[in-house]
């Protein structure tokens, strides 16, 4: 399954647009999950693999966890984790 992923916060940038289309063998959020790290091993920084196991994964409307299924249109957000103030 080919899985559109949009970044967000700090993995922003690490893409042209934000974007990214992954193809994902299997059909849970723990595959994309795998997918990303792996294309993110070759690609990234070295602090962006960090933030990859405690990023969220979220369709337009819901966050998923990892034993959840991707969604039929396979459009996603990696959104990781945030502080502030």
């Amino acid at each position: 399954m080919i899985v559109a992923l949009e970044l967000f916060g700090a993995l922003r940038g690490y893409e042209p647009d934000d974007k990214l289309h992954l193809d994902v063998n299997g059909d849970r959020v723990a595959d994309l999950r795998a997918a990303l790290a792996a294309h993110a091993a070759g690609h990234w920084p070295g602090p962006a693999l960090g933030l990859l196991g405690k990023c969220a994964f979220a369709t337009h409307s819901e966050i998923l966890r990892d034993g959840d299924p991707l969604p039929a249109d396979g459009r996603m957000a990696a959104l990781p984790p945030v502080s502030g103030g």
